[in-house]
């Protein structure tokens, strides 16, 4: 399994900051002149063909294997476009043989007058110090790169860690929506229930009118790059609270002993949102995605499986007798004629959970 950590540098000097903006400079035009090459039909590069680029040839070399990557997606693509271009803000990206990390200090080659090796130092997080244990463990590092965001530098790792795996046979079925963002069901082999779990979307909802209300002055503004703010704001706080949900979900997971995580394919994941606007719709179709990944690799790091199943009924049927009937769903609950009155996201994580036991025991 492979995870990234980003990690964020100290405040490099107005010097070192100029050879980082320099250096990025140099890659876009790097970028650029080897797409060239590859629509010319030259496939054989090499850093010696860039001689007119100041960058260390291992930075070349590297540019030459992303930029070959992305043009055998550009050509899948059938774009109506001329060939790839490259935005200003180009990450500058490294193999695991050209950057060491030595304690919290990270030294990299870099070109100014002269290529030549660069150390910076690294805030010690709580995600940094996780990477160090899992390099004294002997995990491989993969590549890196360097890069500006909102005025930050950071340099993310890529680790290679080996996969752990259970034998558990209880499963956790979690059912992903808007009034509630997540709802658990943990049940044994035999289909009962054990524990369960709610995240409440009420705050997630609040924030999402407060940024749509901001939105909606700033646009009769025409201030374009403070709604710009505004997204990339709205889109960080859902993401922080998308890690919050994993991990409390994976911790309940772990605590009960699951053996497997079971979601639905979000290939249906368009028509769970339909009442809210194009924007709010987008954003949500996004984050639940983003819940469901940030499950998944969670999950992984536990040694947990992930399996998905098809979310056809599994809001609509009943949990208990398995009737079909859309109307027995009535906002937060479900009411079948079989006596079963129960939260409607329960019984659809409970479905979840059920139509994974019944593949398996078919």
């Amino acid at each position: 399994m492979q995870l990234t950590y980003i990690l964020e540098l100290l405040k490099p000097t107005k010097r070192k900051q100029n050879i980082f903006l320099n250096s990025i400079a140099e890659v876009v035009k790097n970028r650029q002149f080897i797409a060239e090459k590859l629509k010319a039909g030259e496939n054989k590069l090499s850093s010696a063909d860039f001689k007119e680029i100041n960058l260390p040839s291992a930075v070349k070399n590297q540019n030459i294997r992303e930029v070959k990557a992305l043009y055998k997606l550009f050509l899948k693509s059938n774009s109506s476009k001329d060939n790839l271009a490259f935005k200003a803000n180009q990450p500058i990206c490294y193999n695991n043989q050209n950057y060491k990390i030595d304690h919290h200090i990270i030294s990299i080659p870099l070109y100014s007058t002269k290529c030549q090796r660069f150390a910076f130092p690294v805030k010690q997080t709580e995600r940094f110090e996780e990477l160090h244990k899992y390099i004294k463990s002997g995990c491989k590092l993969g590549k890196a790169s360097l890069f500006y965001k909102r005025g930050k530098w950071y340099f993310a790792v890529t680790i290679k860690i080996a996969d752990k795996e259970t034998t558990n046979s209880r499963v956790i079925g979690i059912d992903i929506g808007l009034r509630q963002l997540a709802v658990a069901s943990i049940k044994n082999s035999q289909g009962k229930e054990i524990n369960r779990q709610f995240h409440n979307g009420k705050q997630a909802g609040f924030i999402r009118k407060k940024y749509r209300s901001l939105r909606r002055k700033l646009g009769q503004a025409k201030r374009v790059k403070a709604i710009k703010n505004i997204d990339d704001k709205e889109q960080r706080w859902m993401t922080d609270l998308n890690h919050k949900i994993s991990r409390q979900l994976i911790n309940l997971a772990v605590q009960e002993q699951v053996g497997t995580v079971i979601m639905e394919n979000l290939e249906n994941i368009q028509n769970t949102a339909k009442s809210l606007n194009r924007a709010d719709r987008n954003l949500h179709n996004w984050t639940f995605y983003q819940l469901q990944q940030f499950i998944e690799y969670k999950a992984q790091l536990a040694g947990i499986k992930v399996e998905y199943i098809n979310p056809k009924y599994t809001s609509q049927s009943c949990c208990k007798c398995a009737k079909v009937k859309k109307a027995n769903r009535k906002a937060n609950l479900y009411s079948c004629e079989c006596g079963n009155h129960i939260h409607s996201d329960l019984n659809a994580s409970r479905n979840i959970a059920n139509k994974y036991l019944e593949q398996q025991s078919a």
